[in-house]
């Protein structure tokens, strides 16, 4: 009886207006206790009925309250009520198979007969069908289907679960279309109630959703909606709210009105399934049969990430580099503001390029070719990623796999089309070429320009290069001493070697090899590190050696290089380099110094030299080692030259004059001894020289 009582205070709870005009009330089960009826606490006290009502009708009336009361429906936060129901009966449906198989004991004995698993489902599912909306009883179905078979638990039997999750698929499709109809765009409690169940569905039942009508409402709920992140506008109050204060520090408070405003977006019920929604997201994209639903996505995001974009450069904060943070933002921003703000900004990002690498595997599968235009796609999905490059610079994207596959794919895809390439790198380019801009935003800009036009230079026609590329990596291939431009300082050094090192730019090799060498000559040690600095050696011995067109022009360009590490390397530092954040990355442990470097840099040259030029420097390299004087470093350089003669670096012609030079022509004695015992004056096939004892 005490049971029926508390059912029926209950539910004159729920049918008051709202939840926070409910009155007190006694709710008891032994002894009286007293709860206040709020929203809240009418759904806490439902899930406490539900685990102990024994008739189904009592099961199936509460389950109808539950889906109509107003005093739950009332409430202005619908995206919060509907993850508190399907909750609610997920909860309810847990307890309830942890009481019926005993795995935890009731706090309080019942005489009362208990229904079985499946009973008590049913009759929750006839309560949910008593005249509720459709939007309603998939809560309902969720919340069940959760509870029952979510962490590899199993409650109900084969068919009723067969049975529920039919059901709720109908409902979703159902639902769905509904919403389509109308003239609202997207259902936020429909898409969260799909995301939280979508984990236990099975492959068939995802791929049974109308996803044609899902990834529409999911991108615009997410991106765009007011629960959302509303397209982005927070980032523009932020301005206002940032004051100078004292020792001339910007401080954004934490009782400004934007940043009441983020702490919304950040704790708000879709950041929190940000994650769900944009594995689901990806899902659907799969999935899809409408092939014209993908690029209306792409140029959604890519409005989305312009918009982004454009609020970030207007606030102050855009105006500041990281370095900097530290000496011109107040400890109250550093503490709690800023973090915060990153926060969105990185997990907006992520959810951007899990939906992304979706598309990009759509698009580079079989039965997507020839339905759209993949290149204008490829393109979309670049100009996302350079919107959103403020943010993955400030991250990194060499740890980012997701990131760097969709990056690289689209440019595998459009580098198909060159001249869509062409324009695309056209639209990118810095707004002043030949200048370093002052403002942060811009400089990242430059940054994905440089390092995108890279990935396009064997398609790209000479003049661009030549009138575009190379102007645009002039301002930063000097530092000058400014450590804000390091990761453009290396952009636009690997632009260069990309620019020299494309057939068809072999005039233009021609003309600024040389000066770009003196670049790299000027720059090393102190600005280029020692992996870097033998890389683009290597590289420019290479293109100018033959077959590569520049050595037609200048035969001799690639061993005057060589000569100037050669003539370098007496008067170079025999000190230890630091080590760089580079040599760490890339796991070169060995300690070198300067002399080191350029002798390494002249062996790592030898497999791209001509066989006449070759020969000339197999002595010479040999004696450029016993130049370096630490002992230790000499013995790692001795080590290297050894492995570029006999692990394969070589191709057939020139592995054949090493063996030769090394066994008849002194090489041997050269490298361990430091002397040449072969005399240059010639001689006959086993004739003595002069200084011989014999």
């Amino acid at each position: 009886m005490s049971t029926d009582k508390s059912l029926a205070t209950l539910l004159r709870a729920l049918q008051s207006v709202s939840g926070k005009q409910v009155s007190s009330r006694y709710v008891g089960l032994a002894n009286a206790w007293l709860f206040i009826f709020t929203w809240i606490r009418l759904l806490e006290s439902a899930t406490n009925l539900f685990v102990l009502l024994s008739n189904p009708s009592n099961v199936s009336l509460l389950a109808s309250q539950i889906l109509s009361a107003p005093a739950i429906w009332s409430s202005a936060d619908h995206v919060e009520t509907v993850v508190r129901v399907i909750k609610l009966f997920t909860s309810a449906s847990i307890r309830r198979l942890q009481r019926q198989t005993n795995l935890q004991a009731p706090v309080i004995s019942f005489s009362q007969k208990v229904l079985s698993g499946d009973d008590w489902i049913i009759a929750v599912i006839k309560g949910a069908d008593k005249g509720i909306p459709q939007s309603r009883q998939l809560l309902a179905l969720a919340g069940l289907l959760q509870g029952c078979e979510s962490q590899g638990r199993h409650g109900i039997s084969t068919a009723l679960h067969t049975k529920l999750q039919s059901s709720l698929i109908n409902k979703i499709n159902l639902s769905l279309r509904d919403v389509s109809q109308r003239s609202s765009i997207t259902d936020p409690g429909l898409v969260i109630a799909i995301s939280l169940v979508f984990d236990v569905l099975d492959r068939q039942a995802r791929v049974s959703l109308d996803h044609d009508l899902l990834l529409p409402m999911l991108i615009s709920l997410v991106f765009f909606s007011d629960i959302g992140l509303c397209q982005g506008y927070f980032l523009s109050t932020i301005d206002t709210d940032i004051i100078e204060g004292v020792e001339k520090k910007f401080n954004w408070s934490t009782q400004s009105h934007s940043y009441r405003q983020l702490q919304f977006v950040a704790s708000g019920p879709l950041m929190a399934a940000l994650g769900r929604l944009a594995r689901l997201a990806a899902f659907s994209i799969g999935q899809i049969d409408d092939m014209t639903i993908l690029p209306r996505m792409l140029q959604d995001l890519s409005e989305f990430s312009r918009s982004l974009s454009i609020q970030w450069r207007q606030n102050k904060l855009s105006e500041i580099d990281v370095s900097e943070e530290m000496v011109f933002l107040s400890d109250e921003t550093l503490r709690t503001p800023l973090p915060l703000l990153w926060r969105v900004l990185r997990t907006s990002m992520f959810a951007i390029i899990v939906m992304l690498t979706a598309c990009m595997g759509r698009f580079l599968s079989d039965d997507f070719k020839g339905k759209c235009d993949v290149p204008s796609s490829a393109t979309l999905v670049l100009r996302i990623l350079r919107n959103v490059c403020f943010i993955s610079s400030r991250l990194g994207t060499d740890t980012l796999s997701q990131y760097s596959f969709v990056y690289l794919a689209a440019i595998d895809i459009l580098a198909q089309c060159p001249g869509q390439a062409e324009q695309f790198v056209k639209e990118i380019q810095p707004t002043e070429i030949g200048k370093t801009p002052q403002h942060p935003l811009d400089r990242s800009m430059d940054l994905y320009f440089l390092n995108t036009a890279e990935q396009f230079t064997p398609v790209l026609d000479s003049n661009i290069a030549t009138k575009l590329l190379t102007h645009a990596a002039a301002p930063y291939l000097k530092m000058d001493g400014d450590t804000r431009l390091l990761q453009l300082f290396e952009a636009a050094h690997c632009i260069m070697l990309a620019v020299l090192a494309a057939p068809q730019n072999s005039d233009l090799a021609s003309a600024e090899i040389e000066p770009y060498a003196g670049f790299l000559f000027q720059a090393f040690p102190q600005l280029i590190s020692p992996r870097q600095f033998r890389f683009a050696i290597k590289q420019l011995v290479r293109i100018t050696s033959p077959p590569w067109l520049v050595s037609r022009h200048h035969p001799f360009l690639s061993s005057t290089i060589l000569e100037i590490l050669y003539t370098r390397l007496p008067k170079a530092s025999s000190q230890p380099l630091p080590r760089s954040p580079s040599a760490e990355e890339t796991g070169d442990g060995e300690p070198v110094s300067e002399q080191a470097v350029l002798g390494l840099a002249l062996i790592d040259s030898l497999p791209f030299l001509p066989l006449d030029a070759l020969e000339d420097w197999l002595p010479i390299a040999v004696r450029s080692i016993h130049l370096i004087q630490a002992p230790a470093i000499q013995h790692a350089v001795k080590q290297r030259f050894w492995d570029v003669l006999s692990n394969g670096e070589m191709d057939v012609d020139r592995a054949a004059l090493c063996v030769i030079w090394w066994g008849t022509r002194g090489g041997r004695e050269i490298l361990f001894y430091g002397r040449d015992d072969v005399s240059d004056a010639p001689l006959m096939s086993g004739a003595l020289n002069e200084s011989s004892k014999l």
